[in-house]
């Protein structure tokens, strides 16, 4: 083991309380700080995909046992159709990962690097319009969810882009979907909690391209950030609880369009 690369530990911590907290993927702490180390594009998506694996799982088992605590207190409420809306996102998005990293991949890693920099910059500026949605709509939230065969579709079809996205960027489906169900009204920590499962599910299907197929995965920096990943996604729940959905997302939207514009 090379301790020489023993700070990846403390940003893989840093970017999984962040994937876990907002929703959106690991990838948008990772990639733009495996830019700035020098990491070939192809590495950089490999290990991004690697440590996500343990940091999304991770939060995703501890946003599971909040929406149970939160189906046993709020019987009726829309908290129970927690794993209904997470099956409806997940299985287009194992089909579009798969699309992404065989059918649909980038010609070049010059081209990664660019889709992830719009990309960023898009989702940075969703965030911030969604902040102010949330602001203006917090005494009108839905009750329950009332799900029509249309928003069954849009479901489908978010799951559906936003994997192929996450096959070429390590990002994408989470912070999509997130983004729709706060749109939607949906609860904040419910939308988080729907996001960053479905992004533990396209990231363990994305997975056996990089270790099988195309080899990239940097393994010095994955033993690091593996297991500091695994702390972060645990612990993501927690974080949350000292801070407000606005002030939290204020924070990382900031911190995302910084990252893209560095890039």
């Amino acid at each position: 083991m090379d301790f020489s690369y023993w700070y990846f530990f403390l940003l893989a911590l840093f970017g999984a309380v962040v994937a876990n907290a907002t929703g959106a993927g690991g990838g948008v702490v990772f990639v733009p700080a495996f830019n700035m180390l020098g990491l070939s594009s192809e590495s950089i998506i490999a290990t991004s995909f690697g440590i996500q694996c343990f940091g999304m799982t991770a939060g995703s088992f501890a946003w599971h046992r909040y929406a149970r605590l939160q189906r046993q207190d709020n019987s009726g409420s829309v908290w129970e159709y927690y794993w209904n809306h997470i099956a409806w996102f997940a299985v287009p998005a194992l089909i579009g990962v798969v699309i992404g990293q065989y059918l649909l991949a980038p010609d070049s890693p010059g081209e990664v690097k660019s889709l992830f920099k719009w990309f960023s910059i898009a989702f940075s500026v969703s965030i911030f319009l969604t902040t102010f949605y949330i602001v203006k709509t917090q005494r009108n939230r839905l009750g329950a969810a009332q799900v029509t065969g249309v928003h069954r579709c849009l479901f489908l079809l978010v799951g559906l882009v936003g994997g192929v996205i996450t096959a070429w960027l390590s990002i994408g489906v989470g912070e999509l979907v997130a983004v729709m169900l706060i749109l939607m009204r949906y609860p904040v920590r419910m939308a988080v909690g729907v996001a960053v499962t479905v992004s533990a599910v396209s990231v363990w299907v994305g997975i056996t391209k990089h270790l099988w197929i195309e080899p990239n995965i940097n393994w010095n920096v994955l033993l690091f950030a593996g297991p500091a990943a695994l702390v972060g996604g645990s612990v993501a729940k927690r974080v949350v609880a000292f801070f407000s959905p606005v002030q939290l997302k204020l924070f990382i939207a900031t911190w995302i369009l910084i990252s893209a514009l560095a890039m």
